[in-house]
């Protein structure tokens, strides 16, 4: 069954700028870690994630820290 997840994962990269991508997904639970592993790595690539240090740049490889799954209620 489908359900909507919201997913915030938060690490670092490699010159230690940290990073946190809040995303949401809907797909069943087995495949909202891929999902929003997904969006977390358009998200830094893309310079969307909410960055420790605005406008230093975030180079990889990236180190995930956290990673917190919840499902949103409707």
């Amino acid at each position: 069954m489908k359900k909507l997840w919201r997913g915030v994962v938060s690490g670092a990269a490699a010159d230690g700028q940290t990073w946190t991508c809040i995303n949401q997904v809907e797909c069943e639970f087995h495949f909202a870690f891929e999902a929003l592993m997904q969006r977390t790595f358009t998200d830094l690539t893309m310079g969307k994630a909410v960055f420790g240090n605005p406008g230093v740049g975030c180079k990889g490889p990236y180190d995930i820290k956290k990673m917190e799954i919840e499902q949103v209620q409707s």
